[in-house]
């Protein structure tokens, strides 16, 4: 079963740990005790020393199960710490007993929530079809099913890369799904073994110009995290 990730911070530190890949080696505990303990119930206290005390115990860790981020130092530490929380969140609503669209549904909005992205929806690729199986918000797009080769979702699958249109109204290709809709983002979903692209992880926005790499680079690591959707 996939543990949820561990979050303990300070205005200078947080320190995650991942307990789902932590080997024991017990080099925190030896490190830092007034900061790692795991007889007490917040086994983690980074306050209890310098940040730079902490940051030199976690590099210590083997397995990287402990990470930390300097977020008063370091701008993209936040989207770091924002990376690893929704991945790990992410892989315990694959490992959980609900239906495939219960999940697709709260994939597609913990990833809404990641970024505060406005309309995010997760769709499964047939022979012929694509269809939406999950998304944020009450209302549903447009088209919630459309033919293969169409729109921006049927480019990604088409090529198996991501595909971003940042003013769908120059792309010719853009399938409305909601009249406001100004830029698009689209990331497929594959099977690394076959190469096959079995879904697509598909982002909208009110605003042109909305998606930039990291966005994109976000993206594409929950896509690799949740092709288990359609094992």
């Amino acid at each position: 079963m996939t543990r949820r990730l561990q979050v303990y911070g300070t205005p200078e530190i947080t320190v995650t740990f991942d307990p789902n890949v932590c080997i024991h080696s017990g080099c925190c505990l030896a490190a830092l005790p007034a900061v790692f303990d795991v007889r007490r119930m917040r086994w983690i206290q980074p306050e209890a020393t310098s940040a730079d005390a902490v940051a030199d115990a976690v590099t210590q860790c083997p397995s990287g199960a402990l990470r930390y981020y300097r977020v008063s130092r370091n701008l993209s530490a936040k989207s770091s710490l924002t990376r690893a929380v929704l991945l790990n969140e992410l892989a315990m609503m694959l490992a959980s007993d609900s239906t495939r669209d219960a999940r697709a549904q709260g994939i597609a909005e913990a990833i809404r929530a990641a970024r505060d992205y406005r309309w995010v929806g997760i769709y499964t690729v047939g022979p012929d079809e694509i269809a939406v199986v999950g998304f944020t918000g009450e209302a549903a797009p447009v088209f919630p099913c459309f033919p293969v080769t169409q729109g921006l979702n049927g480019a990604a699958v088409s090529s198996g890369e991501t595909v971003v249109v940042n003013d769908v109204a120059e792309d010719p290709r853009y399938l409305t799904a909601f009249g406001s809709t100004r830029s698009e983002m689209v990331v497929p979903v594959v099977r690394s073994a076959t190469r096959e692209v079995v879904g697509t992880i598909d982002i909208e926005s009110e605003r042109a110009n909305a998606f930039a790499d990291d966005d994109r680079a976000l993206v594409e690591d929950c896509a690799r995290t949740i092709v288990g959707l359609w094992e």
